[in-house]
């Protein structure tokens, strides 16, 4: 059994997945949303058996992480962690112990309450090529990113951040955007979108997001929060070609919720995928970016389904013309569900 949930996590992730058999189940949570992301998935969590096996905060951007430190600081919460996987400040420099520095919210909190911070990596960084303890369940963990250039980039930007406020912002809140309607989208030129060239993601915060690969019952999964394409190309290229050029991929947590500067045609040429995941409700910055949804749409596969938490970001696309062309389906929520929830069962 696999079950993979999507939070409303607003503008960011907050990713539920539960695995197991008949003898055993773990649960692990990527991210947390927004503040206002927590009170809505608190009765969720309440109905657990008051155990999540593994809370990644992939990042420090605010629409991973404010969700994460509501749970933190709410004084009732049910729910408990066998492990925290986040890359604090010293963990960027690799360097030991937690030093005045440490003072960001999340790391307080984590050593205030005593729990469990990266013990499956002994402590040390979460990044490409550490050494990994896992559960001896017939499951597979192998981190995607970041690397350690990419983690040390971060460090003046960092200090710089935590001397001004105590904690790494995400990017300045903008003006949401208009979002285009749909007579706009029926004259898209798909081919020549998914023809733009990549211009990579430069934030030095996106640049640090650890991404998964999880493997469980021969079904695979990459959680990418808002991961560097260039560095899951790199991680993924050998697999792929082990695997006669395309490694099979039943779930591709999209990077950075459908930017075009996280997705491009190198890596969708490396992945057969099944299910690409948009998780966000477009606030902010009006995610997916249609560039990146074209290249979905053109290098993505034949047959494919796009799978959206918010309503509105699906309507976009959930347009026959385009579907029947480009062999795709859509789900989001019906109606008469609550916006920002989906559940995939694999």
């Amino acid at each position: 059994m696999i079950r993979l949930t999507m939070n409303p996590g607003e503008d960011g992730d907050c990713l539920l997945l539960e695995y197991g058999d008949d003898t055993f189940i773990r649960r692990i949570l990527v991210d947390g949303g927004r503040a206002g992301t927590y009170p809505r998935i608190k009765p969720a969590l309440a109905r657990l058996d008051g155990l999540i096996d593994l809370l990644v905060v992939t990042h420090v951007d605010q629409d991973h992480i404010l969700g994460v430190l509501a749970l933190m600081e709410d004084n009732d919460r049910t729910v408990e962690f066998g492990d925290v996987w986040f890359n604090g400040f010293d963990h960027l420099l690799e360097t030991e112990g937690f030093g005045a520095q440490d003072g960001e919210k999340l790391t307080s909190a984590l050593i205030a309450q005593k729990i469990a911070w990266n013990d499956a990596f002994g402590g040390m960084s979460v990044e490409v090529g550490r050494q990994l303890a896992w559960f001896d369940d017939g499951s597979t963990m192998e981190v995607l990113s970041p690397d350690r250039a990419q983690l040390e980039r971060l460090v003046p930007d960092w200090v710089k951040e935590c001397a001004k406020n105590g904690l790494i912002p995400g990017r300045d809140p903008q003006e949401i955007p208009a979002a285009p309607d749909f007579e706009h989208f029926g004259g898209v030129n798909i081919e020549q979108l998914a023809a733009t060239p990549f211009d990579p993601d430069n934030s030095k915060t996106n640049l640090t997001s650890i991404g998964l690969l999880f493997e469980f019952e021969d079904k695979r999964l990459v959680l990418t929060g808002d991961a560097d394409d260039r560095r899951l190309v790199a991680s993924i290229r050998p697999r792929a070609e082990a695997a006669g050029g395309r490694l099979h991929i039943d779930v591709l947590k999209v990077a950075h919720h459908g930017s075009d500067h996280n997705l491009s045609k190198e890596l969708l040429d490396l992945i057969d995928c099944d299910r690409y995941l948009i998780s966000t409700s477009g606030a902010r910055h009006a995610h997916p970016n249609e560039i990146a949804m074209a290249r979905i749409l053109q290098h993505g596969g034949p047959h494919k389904e796009i799978v959206f938490n918010y309503r509105d970001r699906a309507a976009l696309w959930d347009v026959d013309s385009l579907k029947d062309r480009f062999g795709y389906t859509v789900t989001a929520p019906a109606q008469d569900a609550e916006d920002g929830f989906v559940t995939l069962e694999l």
